[in-house]
Order: C-alpha cells, then sequence, then structure tokens
C-alpha cells in the first residue's frame, strides 16, 4: 500500500522497518505546505494538515487517512465522508500531558504560585493569604472523551466532585455525573471550575459566547485546552475584567499566536500558553503506538 507520510509523524529505523512490514510502501514528505508530487499514487497518508496546501481532490485513490492531531476541524471533513474514506485521529495520545496540564495550571492559580515567584525573584519574603484547595470544590468538564476522562482521573483523585457534559450519555468512573448537552448551563452554574476539552465545530464555535459565560457560577476559573474558536475571546476578556471570573488557564486562542496587544497577556489572573499544553516527551512513542494499532487494523479489514 503506498503511503505517504509527513513529519508529523517521527519514524525510528525499527518503527519504519515495523510498518513496512505491514505493507506499506513508505514515501516521506518532510514539509506539508510543499507540493506533493504525483498526489494520485498514495492509498494511505499519514499527515497533519497536509490538505491546506495540497487539494484532497488530487489524492484520487486515497482510502485511508491518519491523523496526527486529537481534533479534525482543520479537515475538508465533507469530501472526506463523501468519499468514503477511512479516518484515524491521534485519539489518546494527547489525553494525559493535556490533563496535566489542566491540573498543575489550576493548582498555580489556587496557590499562587506566580505571586511566590515574583516574590522569590525579588528575594521578598511575603506570606499570601487566599489560598485554595482543590479537595470540595466543583468541577464541570464540557466534552467526555479521552482527554476529559484523563481531566476527570486527576480532579477526582483531588477529591473534587467532577461532573460532564456531553452530546451522548456517557459511563466513566470518574465523573460523580455526566449531564446531556441540554443540561449544560446547570452543570456550569454549579462549577469552580469549568474545563473545556469538546471539539470545534460548526454547532460549537463561539458556543461559550456572552450568554453562556454568564451562566458559569461567579469566581469560577475557566479552563481552555480545546480550541480558542470555541469561546468568544472579547465576551472571556469582558468576563476576567469583571471579576466575574477569578481566572482563566488558556492553551488555545481564537488567533494563533496570540496577537501581543491582546488584553490576556497582561492579566495578573490568566495563564496563558501557547498551543503546548499536548506536548510531552512520550509523544513520538505514545503516537507510534495508535498509529501501527489502526494500520494493523486496516490492513486486517477491520475499520
Amino acid at each position: 500500500m503506498k503511503t505517504l507520510i509527513t513529519r508529523s509523524l517521527k519514524l525510528t529505523p525499527q518503527e519504519q522497518t515495523y510498518l513496512t512490514g505491514l505493507g506499506l510502501e513508505i514515501t516521506f514528505h518532510a514539509d506539508e505546505a510543499a507540493q506533493v508530487s504525483e498526489p494520485e499514487q498514495y492509498e494511505a497518508v499519514i499527515a497533519y494538515d497536509l490538505f491546506r496546501a495540497n487539494p484532497l481532490e488530487k489524492f484520487v485513490n486515497l482510502k485511508y487517512l491518519q491523523i496526527t492531531s486529537a481534533g479534525l476541524d482543520h479537515l475538508p471533513l465533507a469530501e472526506i465522508n463523501r468519499r468514503g474514506i477511512v479516518l484515524k485521529n491521534a485519539r489518546g495520545v494527547y489525553s494525559v500531558p493535556i490533563a496535566e496540564f489542566a491540573l498543575c495550571s489550576v493548582l498555580q492559580l489556587y496557590k499562587k504560585s506566580r505571586q511566590f515567584a515574583a516574590a522569590q525573584a525579588a528575594h521578598r519574603w511575603h506570606r499570601l493569604r487566599g489560598i485554595q484547595e482543590i479537595a470540595g470544590k466543583t468541577v464541570c468538564v464540557v466534552g467526555v472523551g479521552s482527554i476529559g476522562n484523563e481531566i476527570a482521573k486527576r480532579f477526582a483523585a483531588f477529591d473534587a466532585e467532577v461532573t460532564g457534559v456531553d452530546i451522548a450519555r456517557v459511563k466513566s468512573p470518574y465523573f460523580a455525573e455526566v449531564m446531556l448537552a441540554d443540561r449544560l448551563e446547570e452543570a456550569l452554574s454549579q462549577a469552580d471550575i469549568v474545563v473545556l476539552t469538546l471539539p470545534l465545530m460548526p454547532s460549537t464555535r463561539h458556543m461559550f459566547d456572552a450568554e453562556r459565560l454568564s451562566a458559569i457560577k461567579p469566581g469560577a476559573v475557566f479552563v481552555n485546552v480545546a480550541r480558542g474558536s470555541l469561546v468568544d475571546e472579547a465576551a472571556l476578556v469582558d468576563a476576567l475584567q469583571s471579576g466575574r471570573l477569578a481566572g482563566a488557564v488558556l492553551d488555545v486562542f481564537e488567533q494563533e499566536p496570540l496577537p501581543e496587544d491582546n488584553p490576556l497577556w497582561d492579566m495578573p489572573n490568566v495563564i496563558v500558553t501557547p498551543h503546548n499544553s499536548f506536548l510531552a516527551e512520550s509523544n513520538s512513542q505514545a503516537m507510534f503506538r495508535v498509529v501501527s494499532a489502526n494500520l494493523r487494523a486496516y490492513m486486517a479489514g477491520q475499520n
């Protein structure tokens, strides 16, 4: 099976040999922004964002597509579905790093780590009051997939009560309750911490507008490790500046890189990171496990 692999999947020589043994005839394409030569020859593609510069229509024989991201919002999904192309994402690869990041960042806000770091840099001995605990807090995770489950698992271990909101009925041992989407406002009104892990789709774009943000319990911390466009950023800035939200952890934004003049940079109650929460030293090994398992299933006729 002729397969195009971009640099989004880094393979060791042993891993490449393994994939070749599955029956793959591999061509490497380093730069996803560069044009692919003879795209019609490939039956399979493993990439991240190849089709931004290389129209899917040119891959006329494509049957199998493995994406190295969890989200699919950058793909021509209508065309993929119309053609019946088997589509796989990187489900599970980034779940633990993102979950650890979310928990760590909320702890930074609750334990005033940044203020202590500033005091240390100034050689100033200064005790702070108002330190909060996660124990006993209510955490609402919006989007109960692999990432949402790992986040719930960690907050639950800190003795928080974790509720989930999803479009489907989901059972998970890490949630006290998983509500359907029609109860979102109810869940938000009870939450001390709100974490977004849902996918970006036309129906979820700006899902958290001014009205939805106002439904969140006053004084809550808002965490977005999903996609920036889930949130009306201007409305979020207003909620933070007014004090309705106590703080925010933001790893994703409507515009990336975040413009230098964006007010979020300078808010002392906001943690801004450059879409970095998914990165970990284990990414490559985890990605290969997922990619190879998906390919084995496909080659065995198990789509």
